[in-house]
Order: structure tokens, then sequence, then C-alpha cells
């Protein structure tokens, strides 16, 4: 399947992330902090996460069906 393998190697900016998940950027450093939710620290101001990560924490979490279909659709469009 091309989209899990694209999804593995693909990763997010810190705003696509929070558009995703719809939180605020206190709440997705808490979730990168208490290791919630893996992240890649590129340089000292850069920090990114891999698509197939955010997608897992998606799943493994109790948000709403809306954002779990928020992310359905975002990965038909990889």
């Amino acid at each position: 399947m091309e989209n899990s393998n694209n999804t593995e190697t693909l990763f997010l900016t810190t705003d696509e992330v929070l558009r995703m998940l719809r939180v605020s950027k206190r709440t997705l450093q808490n979730y990168r902090t208490e290791s919630k939710l893996p992240f890649y620290k590129v340089s000292s101001k850069t920090i990114r996460y891999r698509v197939i990560d955010v997608i897992t924490f998606l799943q493994n979490s109790s948000c709403s069906s809306y954002q779990k279909d928020t992310y359905n659709k975002y990965i038909s469009n990889l």
C-alpha cells in the first residue's frame, strides 16, 4: 500500500500538527514532555513529527470522531 509507506517517511511541522490535533502550543509541548507524541528535533528551534506517529497518537487517543475524520481526510490527500 503506497500511502502507508508515504506516511512513515513524511514529516509535519508544529503548525500542521496543531491544526490536525486542534490543540494549543502548550498542549502539544506537554505531549512532547510526557512522551505521548514522538518528535524529531531538526535544529534548536525546529521540531518535526512523523505522520505515522501523529496518526497512531490520534487512534489511541480519546479525541472526538471529528478529529479522527480530519486526519483521515488529510491522509487521503497524501
